[in-house]
């Protein structure tokens, strides 16, 4: 008995030690958005759990700043924002907030590279014309009078008037891998440069870009817009969120024409050496670790062969190739020979055609009928099966073939 409840206080002391000193410590779900103008970062609690003040710390370039607690009710809730200086308002700077709950463990909240964010003065006004005296008019004539404009002039409003203010959309915000976005700009004022950060590592200087997002993850897009009277920087934390694909084996046969659209791409990384691609009539070695990406310009027929984790075949008339994302290449692929490859993302996809001729469609195995005689049929976003091969056959006029995986399909009434 005594050791039973010897044993028993060994468990509870134990357990207790494992929980304070070896347990993860629970993780803190917030965001923050950010606005950046001249020498100050406005910076808002967006979404997630409450702070603590006295255990929240903000770093300018790796040095503590004393947290801005005046003007808010403590602790930090969604809806309040804070100030904080910036040092260097011409020079951009890392700002990150973190959390010191628990003390020995403290958490990374946000992190972000905040750009040079200038305020030039208003551009002078042009100096008056010098004035000369009119002469009086001839006695045998008149002053012509004024004729008034039939277009009345237009005004410039008010808002528009000096640094613009950084704002921005998207569509859509969430979806599975890969996902193309489609990023609009909603700043007031009038921006002549544009600078986005998609939180993938890519930028892009304009206006309303399109980017693909090819791994899943929360990501934090930023924008800055300046003109002639200064500059506006907007970041907002976990703005696009990317998902999982899912995969649904499926087997097309069909007597009919088909196409891949233009802009789908397929994307890899090499990881054997030996592997190249020629496109435009030129070969290109693929080194390995290298990040190649094949876009379709246009609507193409062609082949695409997968197997035994080797890619053999991506045939088209109109592709674009390029290696860590700088172009290597445009123009027709007639080969290719990848030995090794891994984190594979496409969005390439299969459209066959309406009308007469026999389709043979299968998922996982098992049959799927059409839904009307002579209905189109759209495979999205085409890879490898859980077998790892895929097969795609378009080359041919009236004949269609495909073995692989795809995120979904549809059929569209004849």
């Amino acid at each position: 008995m005594i050791c039973a409840i010897v044993a028993l206080w060994i468990l509870i002391i134990a357990t207790l030690a494992y929980t304070t000193f070896f347990a993860p410590a629970h993780a803190l779900s917030t965001r923050f958005n950010i606005t950046v103008s001249g020498g100050e970062a406005l910076i808002t609690h967006t979404g997630g759990e409450p702070l603590p003040c006295d255990s929240v710390a903000i770093f300018l370039d790796d040095r503590e700043v004393p947290f801005p607690s005046g003007g808010i009710d403590c602790p930090w809730s969604i809806g309040e924002t804070v100030s904080v200086a910036l040092p260097r308002p011409r020079s951009p700077c890392t700002l990150r907030i973190v959390s010191s709950v628990p003390p020995e463990r403290p958490q990374e909240l946000f992190s972000a590279e905040i750009p040079a964010v200038t305020t030039a003065p208003a551009p002078a006004s042009p100096p008056a014309p010098a004035t000369q005296a009119t002469p009086a008019p001839s006695p045998a004539t008149e002053a012509p009078t004024p004729t008034p404009s039939s277009k009345p002039q237009e005004l410039i409003p008010i808002d528009t008037l000096g640094a613009p203010i950084a704002s921005f959309s998207a569509e859509p915000r969430s979806g599975p891998v890969p996902l193309t976005v489609r990023f609009t700009d909603t700043s007031r004022g009038i921006p002549g440069e544009w600078l986005w950060t998609f939180g993938d590592g890519e930028t892009s200087p304009l206006e309303n870009p399109v980017h693909t997002y090819t791994q899943t993850g929360s990501y934090q897009v930023g924008l800055t817009v300046r003109n002639a009277f200064g500059g506006h920087t907007r970041l907002s934390q976990g703005f696009i969120t990317v998902t999982r694909a899912e995969k649904r084996d499926v087997y097309l046969e069909a007597q009919r024409d088909a196409h891949v659209p233009a802009g789908g791409f397929v994307e890899f990384t090499v990881t054997e050496a030996g592997s190249r691609a020629k496109v435009g009539g030129t070969s290109v070695d693929l080194p390995p670790g290298s990040r190649v990406r094949l876009t379709l310009s246009t609507d193409g027929k062609g082949k695409v062969s997968i197997r035994s984790g080797k890619i053999l075949a991506f045939s088209f008339e109109n592709a674009v190739l390029t290696i860590d994302g700088e172009e290597r290449g445009r123009g027709g692929v007639s080969d290719i020979f990848v030995l090794g490859y891994k984190d594979l993302v496409s969005s390439l996809a299969l459209v066959v055609s309406g009308g007469p001729g026999e389709v043979r469609f299968l998922e996982s195995g098992s049959p799927v009928g059409l839904p009307a005689e002579g209905s189109p049929v759209l495979l999205a976003s085409v890879c490898p099966d859980s077998t790892g091969i895929l097969i795609l056959d378009c080359f041919r006029q009236g004949t269609t073939l495909f073995q692989g995986a795809v995120s979904g399909y549809s059929f569209a009434p004849a």
